[in-house]
């Protein structure tokens, strides 16, 4: 929508204006370091600053969250509002009028943000209706109230998280209809249905559980059958204007609420030291009950990157702490990768006996839970762990399966340091020497891990094609000029060719090569709708420079990559040529295109293999006089 209603020319005067530095200045203390500037990260919970502005590109980026943009958004995240809205405060700060919108674009904006509160309306209309429904003489009322207390659920904890009640299918679209809503908007608020000809309330007969954003708003409901009938026993809010589920967090309301009020008591307090994620809402109820406060729930058991970026806010450190049955260990096992992708130290306690959080606390009390929670196993020794209780280790066949299936765990590492320390793992399970095992991963190609194949799925056997060079040294290209390296030279830039998907971004940067532009991040936001983009679009835009002794270099060699890349495919095409039942003449055409063809890519090989050579040479040196102590 950005792109529709600002040009990129207006965009980039705006931010012109509105140095980045002075900005964020506003909201976060910066100190200049060399040509930067660094603070504490206000995305996520950190006591060493690792958020970097760069004033010459006008792009800020977190180095511990991955978070990164221009001042735009950064006002978007800062203050959780709309690209228009954050447009506007930089424009009235800047005394610069916001140019004008169609009629029926400006309609658009308007109705957007009317429905959204109007639905926001009705949803806590719903939550405030279901709520005082739990606390009637209602036979279902009774059947609620009935097993909130099997469950041990204090009255405290129901007005806490604000639990209520369904009694029947019609009640709630009278009482809506009193207050003067309207079925079309009930429905899209997603607490009505419409079937076979009649309106009724989506969660009828159900015990309700309001789910609450980080602001205190309503966004939907999980609605739990208390009958034995033939139907889903959790039913939460289908995708709405204003519900996510995989951005949902269960509870994190309370966590922002009890955060606000340790901050206002400890002005140094940085943080919760850990964030506890458990399976369902009764046993988030059931920490709270017992002093666990910085406990929260995600809907389902997967965990998403939108979770981690809200949780960020509050801890670097999680707890996964999911049912100790299969199912929840197949969801802690993947959830692990989606953690440690997003930035977060992650640790896994297993529940005893295959009990939940809820039966355990029930049992065994706070005390035995606080002991529980000092067991929790780092991520990646979990996996491990849990591989290892796969196979007898004592048997050399069984040994081999564990080893090749923990060489994959190992293969989806993204360093070489990383890695090495897993290798020592692998080989304190076996016995099996670290020179081995490392030339076994350099053979091995990157495939799914045991627990991200379904139950029916076979062991891999056939070698599958590893991670695409060629679109990795693409992006590693295009980061580096849009991040103004300065090794990131233009020269041959309008030979090069790119895949759709990286389109965006090489149009952006051949257009400011023809009109003699800048190229920098921010211009990249002013011109590319980079949250609806394509991932390759989002992974470059927020590309992260491993460290290289000689980056100039490994540019080059993506150059050539890219080279060697149109080559092959422009022989490819020619080989097809060959193949087919066309006549001689077209075929002695390409006969000789693919021996001119041969010949480049041969000599596009020599190139890359003398770059290679001069990469070590170049590297070992800097390694030497890193060795070298001063003053020799």
């Amino acid at each position: 929508m950005a792109k529709l209603i600002f040009s990129p020319e207006w965009l980039d005067e705006l931010k012109s204006r509105c140095n980045i530095v002075d900005v964020i200045s506003r909201y976060v203390p910066l100190k200049r370091v060399s040509r930067d500037f660094v603070g504490v990260c206000p995305f996520h919970n950190e006591k060493t600053p690792s958020f970097m502005v760069n004033e010459a590109g006008q792009y800020y980026h977190c180095f511990g969250c991955k978070a990164s943009g221009d001042v735009i958004k950064f006002i978007e995240k800062y203050e959780n509002i709309g690209f228009y809205e954050a447009v506007q405060i930089l424009a009235d700060s800047a005394n610069m009028p916001v140019p004008t919108v169609d009629s029926n674009t400006a309609e658009k904006i308007q109705q957007k943000k009317a429905e959204r509160q109007q639905i926001l309306a009705v949803l806590k209309a719903t939550a405030q209706y279901y709520f005082k429904n739990l606390f009637t003489t209602h036979p279902n009322a009774v059947l609620a109230q009935n097993y909130l207390n099997k469950r041990k659920i204090t009255r405290e904890s129901i007005v806490r998280f604000g639990i209520g009640c369904s009694l029947d299918f019609e009640g709630l679209i009278k009482h809506l209809k009193g207050l003067g809503f309207s079925l079309s908007l009930m429905q899209k608020a997603g607490v009505v249905s419409y079937t076979e000809g009649r309106y009724y309330d989506s969660y009828g007969k159900r015990l309700m559980f309001p789910l609450i954003d980080v602001n205190g708003d309503v966004i939907g409901f999980s609605g739990r059958l208390l009958e034995d009938k033939d139907l889903a026993k959790y039913k939460n809010t289908s995708q709405t204007p204003v519900f996510n589920k995989s951005e949902v967090v269960f509870a994190i309301n309370l966590l922002k609420k009890q955060r606000d009020t340790l901050r206002k008591a400890q002005h140094d307090f940085a943080g919760f030291d850990n964030i506890i994620i458990v399976e369902g809402q009764i046993d988030v109820i059931s920490m709270h009950q017992y002093g666990f406060l910085n406990t929260v729930a995600c809907l389902g058991t997967a965990i998403t990157a939108q979770h981690i970026r809200k949780l960020k806010q509050f801890s670097d450190n999680i707890i996964l702490m999911l049912d100790g049955d299969a199912a929840g260990q197949k969801a802690a096992l993947r959830s692990i990768d989606t953690l440690r992708a997003g930035g977060v130290s992650v640790k896994v306690v297993t529940i005893p006996d295959g009990h939940d959080p809820d039966e355990f606390l029930k049992l065994y009390g706070a005390e035995k839970m606080k002991e529980l929670l000092t067991t929790g196993q780092e991520g990646m020794d979990y996996k491990f762990k849990v591989l290892a209780s796969r196979y007898n280790l004592s048997s050399n066949y069984q040994q081999s399966k564990f080893i090749h299936e923990a060489l994959l765990i190992v293969k989806a590492l993204n360093n070489e340091s990383e890695q090495d320390i897993y290798l020592k793992v692998i080989q304190k399970y076996t016995g099996v020497s670290l020179e081995v095992l490392r030339a076994d991963l350099q053979k091995i190609d990157i495939q799914k891990p045991f627990y991200e194949r379904e139950d029916n799925e076979e062991e891999p056997t056939e070698i599958q094609k590893p991670t695409n060079a060629y679109t990795l040294a693409d992006m590693y290209m295009l980061a580096s000029i849009i991040y103004q390296k300065p090794y990131a030279s233009l020269a041959e830039f309008n030979t090069l060719s790119f895949e759709e998907d990286l389109k965006p971004l090489s149009n952006y940067i051949t257009d400011c090569i023809a009109q003699q532009k800048e190229i920098t991040l921010s211009g990249v936001y002013s011109n590319i709708d980079v949250d609806n983009s394509t991932n390759l679009v989002k992974s470059t835009v927020n590309f992260v420079f491993t460290p290289d002794d000689a980056p100039d270099l490994t540019y080059k060699s993506c150059i050539l990559k890219n080279k060697e890349k149109t080559l092959k495919q422009q022989k490819q095409e020619c080989e097809k040529v060959l193949e087919s039942n066309i006549a001689t003449e077209q075929k002695t055409d390409s006969m000789l295109k693919v021996i001119e063809l041969t010949k480049q890519i041969a000599q596009l090989n020599k190139e890359m293999q003398d770059l290679s050579l001069e990469y070590v040479r170049r590297t070992d040196e800097a390694k030497k006089q890193k060795d070298t102590p001063k003053g020799e």
